[in-house]
């Protein structure tokens, strides 16, 4: 009769590496989150300064003339 063998033991785990990737997703994401939000915020800008410029436009091509 043979003797029942106890399963091998398991290889320590380093849980501090999983937090700190855990940690750099989480960093990684809010980068994303914080970067499109400032992209978004940069593009409506960007139309808001066109609408003006076209307004100028416009309004110097009424009278004849051009805006700086």
């Amino acid at each position: 009769m043979t003797t029942p063998q106890l399963p091998a033991a398991e290889p320590e785990y380093d849980w501090t590496e999983d937090l700190a990737h855990e940690r750099l997703v989480d960093l990684t994401r809010s980068h994303l989150a914080a970067a499109q939000k400032a992209a978004a915020g940069a593009e409506a800008a960007t139309v808001q300064v066109g609408y003006v410029q076209l307004a100028r436009d416009l309004a110097a091509g009424q009278t004849g003339g051009l805006t700086p």
